[in-house]
């Protein structure tokens, strides 16, 4: 068998540009973070002072009978269920943003829902993964994440911003309409100089229009299940530089985590530094009362956060220590590195794993010549009860 060794890193990556806010809080002390509120740079360069964000999402009632665009506007395509609108669970409120204790963080949104509903995604068809339940047919690779909630459920505008477009969204590529009723908000601030966008995928009705100027946690739509999905949720996706469906990266990487919870992101790259796709990556709580969280690598189609370069994120973990378990297919064989981690309230924690071995993607099949046949015409007699019939 061949020998393998692996790089650990358990800081930020050196070698990328810092996040424009600065300076931020030193990391607290496990379990006792204090979240810093920073400003965020204007997207239009102004001077008259920093746009605030506000705190935690109201709490708002199901979405009230509106004038906005109805589902029979949209073309429907009911197509597998995108996840069980299960109860929420009791958790902490978020931390108000936007955050940044760890320098190379930037948590600038708040959650879309209001926090009396399911807030946190769907765990088996996180960002760059196909859906991770072996009964399932293959979906599609995933750009953004999902919030199963009843239809109706309030969806609020994750920062203050401008909305770009709001109405069915058919596919330029095929004219199916996945997406639903959709609303796109460009951001009042940028992010490395970067354009930052929010899209709300699915919804039941829309109470904006392109042109409108909203405010962080106001009212913008209601969760439905118009496009193509079967079950009411909100898909949601966090697109940088772009409206681009190309453009979307993690949004676990800019939602507040909850009070006292954080994040565990992770790149796994060959010995040249190649991300690794579809890797299992297993998080199993040590000394905290949470289930154990599964997902893969990302799938090459999904880009990585420009600082932290990532090809994993596992969201929403009470703080507290895990073992960590990436199980890769070596050249000939399974190979699992365990590590353990910490997870700190209101911050990334973030490791890098590299392996000896160069990772060789398998190549697309070669499309074949469908092989050419005799083409037999038959001629069917006509049955003379029912020749003429209407």
């Amino acid at each position: 068998m061949l020998l393998f060794f692996l790089l650990l890193v358990g800081c930020t990556p050196t070698d990328a540009a810092p996040p424009t806010l600065l300076p931020v809080a030193a990391a607290p002390d496990l379990l006792t973070a204090t979240p810093t509120t920073l400003e965020p740079v204007l997207r239009d360069g102004g001077t008259g002072g920093v746009i605030l964000f506000g705190a935690t999402a109201t709490l708002l009632p199901p979405t009230p009978e509106g004038s906005g665009i109805k589902p029979g506007q949209a073309q429907q395509n009911f197509v597998r269920d995108a996840g069980p609108s299960v109860p929420a669970e009791l958790r902490p409120p978020p931390y108000d943003v936007p955050l940044s204790i760890n320098p190379d963080d930037h948590y600038w949104l708040q959650r879309p829902l209001p926090s009396n509903r399911r807030t946190y995604d769907l765990e088996w068809y996180p960002f760059g993964n196909d859906v991770l339940v072996p009964e399932l047919a293959p979906y599609r690779i995933h750009h953004g994440i999902d919030f199963p909630n009843p239809t109706g459920t309030t969806i609020v505008a994750a920062a203050s911003g401008t909305v770009i477009y709001a109405g069915p969204l058919p596919s330029p590529r095929n004219g199916v309409n996945y997406y639903g009723n959709t609303v796109v908000i460009q951001h009042d601030w940028q992010w490395q100089g970067l354009d930052v966008f929010t899209l709300y995928a699915h919804t039941l009705e829309l109470f904006v229009q392109a042109g409108d100027h909203v405010e962080q946690g106001q009212l913008i739509a209601g969760v439905g299940r118009s496009g193509e999905v079967t079950d009411s949720h909100l898909h949601f996706e966090v697109r940088l530089g772009t409206n681009n469906y190309n453009d979307a990266r993690n949004p676990a990487l800019w939602l507040a985590p909850y009070e006292g919870w954080g994040t565990l992101a992770g790149r796994l790259v060959d010995r040249r530094g190649e991300l690794i796709p579809g890797a299992s990556v297993v998080l199993t709580p040590v000394n905290v009362d949470a289930p154990v969280r599964k997902q893969l690598t990302y799938d090459l189609v999904v880009k990585s956060d420009p600082v932290w370069r990532e090809n994993f994120v596992v969201g929403d973990l009470p703080a507290g220590d895990y073992i960590l378990d990436v199980t890769v297919t070596g050249l000939f064989d399974l190979v699992t590195y365990r590590r353990e981690v910490t997870i700190k309230p209101g911050q990334t924690s973030f490791e890098v794993i590299a392996t000896e071995f160069e990772f060789i993607p398998t190549p697309t099949p070669e499309p074949t010549m469908t092989p050419e046949t005799a083409v037999i015409t038959t001629t069917l007699p006509i049955s003379p009860t029912l020749e003429g019939d209407d």
